[in-house]
C-alpha cells in the first residue's frame, strides 16, 4: 500500500513541524503549507488522501480552503481534519462532512482522525467487529 499523502495547512510553525514530524515517523508523505493559500495552491498541483488544517480565523481561512479545495477536487469532501481551540462555525456544510478537534491535539488523536477520514465507516466497522 502507497503511503498516505497528508497537506498539513498550519500557521505556527513548531506545531506545522511538530505534526510534520510525527506523521512522517508514521509513513505519510506530507506536504506542509503555512497559510490557506499555499494549501490551496499545493492543491491545484498535486494529490492529497487528506488535508489536515487549522482553521485559520480569517476571511482566507480554514473554511475559505475547505470549500475552494472542494471545488477544485470533490473527491476531497470527507478529507479534511480541521484543528482548532474551539467551535467557531455556527451549522455549515463543513460541520456535516469534515472531522473537527480540539487543541490541543495528541499525535494518537489527529492520527485516528487521518485513518477515520481515509477509511472511513470500514475502518469504524473494522474496530467496532474486532473488539
Amino acid at each position: 500500500m502507497p503511503p498516505l499523502s497528508i497537506l498539513l495547512v498550519e500557521a505556527d510553525r513548531d506545531t506545522r513541524e511538530d505534526r510534520c514530524a510525527d506523521l512522517e515517523e508514521r509513513g505519510c508523505v506530507v506536504t506542509p503549507a503555512a497559510t490557506p493559500a499555499e494549501g490551496l495552491e499545493a492543491i491545484v498541483l498535486g494529490r492529497f488522501d487528506v488535508v489536515v488544517s487549522d482553521l485559520l480565523r480569517r476571511s482566507r481561512g480554514g473554511l475559505w480552503l475547505w470549500r475552494e479545495a472542494t471545488a477544485l477536487r470533490p473527491e476531497l469532501r470527507r478529507r479534511f481534519v480541521f484543528c482548532g481551540s474551539g467551535p467557531v462555525f455556527d451549522r455549515d456544510e463543513v460541520l456535516e462532512q469534515e472531522s473537527f478537534l480540539i487543541t490541543p491535539v495528541s499525535p494518537a488523536t489527529l492520527w485516528r482522525a487521518v485513518l477515520l477520514a481515509v477509511h472511513g465507516p470500514q475502518l469504524q466497522n473494522h474496530r467496532s467487529s474486532s473488539a
